[in-house]
């Protein structure tokens, strides 16, 4: 017999199909929403407000397999508890930004913190999930376990598509333990010997699970075992000294942008790039960068950048070495010109169409989250 529990999730998963459907029929705009922690991430978005805040709760947990399922409204807060608990973590270090931020939300926008590069990103961890589409139906992608990938992986589209796909119920993750010991410390370099710096200690094996670079600074985490961390901290500071300790706390005051250097005014663009400059850029980097703020994260891939520069001008630097150049945060930015900058670097014309043809699929009468990324899409 279904407990009252499995009931009222049931109840709730019926209520928003139904809401989606009858929007189908309609052609009735919807904005997609956990808790809203990310709205400020994309452009507003006209509809009537369909929230999955409600939709809460474990569906499966297996801690020798290395996975969970669980709804799209679970809090980000009470799931890292959970995990903790029994010794286990999100490999990607997902920020939040709120108390109230939700994992529906969190793989929605698709951000991964410090770890990024040394253990992968939010959608090489989503194992599968279950969305309503555009037509308000069901679908179930992927699975519970890492084999059960067969052709191509939709979850990891949904990853990061803030809504605009689908919206999503459950998801499945794989789990990481969490490490027997962390250390973190801090010493002086020169900007331009960073990510060579970082990669050097890469190559000689030492457990790196964070490297990020402010204020004349590097900041870097071991992780690891208690002997294995031991032995590469004494190495490392035979070759480097002095090492200044720094307290494990300062990676998810990173993350979750709680470090004076977020604590500005100008608008704050998000680089990911290269870990290293393309050949014939460097002067270009130096003469546009010069007088902007920087964190440089990702060992040297991710830039947090403070700028009254043009977006025109961020984006051609992002497009020149290969990556991208997002408008994360708007400040005191002109309202009017906030406005009428795309949060996203502008896609091609190739990518533009592909985007719109996954979007027709999925939702064809584009009414779930329009326009949040592209005016287009």
């Amino acid at each position: 017999m279904a407990s009252q529990t499995d009931t009222n999730n049931q109840d709730q998963t019926d209520q928003l199909v139904s809401q989606v459907r009858m929007a189908y029929e309609n052609r009735q705009a919807l904005s997609i929403q956990g808790n809203g922690s990310k709205l400020f991430l994309i452009h507003p978005v006209s509809g009537s407000l369909l929230s999955t805040a409600s939709h809460q709760g474990v569906i499966n947990y297996f801690p020798s397999e290395l996975t969970i399922t669980v709804r799209s409204g679970t809090l980000l807060s009470e799931l890292k508890k959970i995990l903790a608990e029994k010794g286990q973590m999100l490999p990607f270090e997902p920020p939040g930004y709120s108390e109230k931020a939700t994992i529906g939300g969190t793989i929605a926008a698709g951000l991964s913190g410090s770890s990024r590069p040394y253990t992968g990103s939010a959608r090489d961890f989503v194992l599968g999930c279950k969305v309503i589409n555009g037509r308000g139906e069901l679908l179930h992608f992927g699975g519970e376990v890492m084999k059960n990938v067969a052709g191509y992986d939709l979850s990891r589209l949904i990853t990061g598509s803030y809504g605009g796909l689908g919206v999503i119920l459950e998801v499945s993750l794989k789990l990481l333990p969490l490490a027997p010991k962390q250390q973190s410390f801090s010493f002086s370099i020169p900007s331009n010997q960073f990510s060579h710096h970082v990669r050097s200690l890469q190559m000689a094996g030492h457990p790196i699970t964070g490297a990020c670079y402010l204020d004349g600074q590097a900041y870097i985490r071991l992780a690891g075992s208690e002997q294995g961390v031991a032995f590469s901290y004494q190495e490392i500071s035979e070759n480097q000294s002095p090492l200044n300790e720094v307290n494990n706390s300062f990676w998810s005051e990173l993350n979750e942008q709680q470090l004076s250097f977020f604590d500005h005014s100008q608008p704050l663009w998000r680089l990911s790039l290269p870990a290293f400059p393309a050949k014939g850029t460097e002067n270009f980097e130096q003469n546009m960068l010069a007088e902007d703020k920087q964190l440089i994260d990702w060992g040297g891939a991710l830039r947090w950048l403070y700028s009254n520069q043009s977006a025109d001008k961020i984006r051609q630097y992002a497009k020149l070495q290969g990556g991208h150049a997002q408008l994360f945060r708007g400040n005191s930015m002109d309202s009017a010109l906030l406005k009428s900058t795309p949060k996203q670097q502008p896609l091609t014309p190739v990518m533009m169409k592909i985007h719109q043809q996954i979007k027709s699929a999925m939702d064809p009468h584009a009414i779930l989250n329009h326009g949040c990324i592209y005016p287009d899409l």
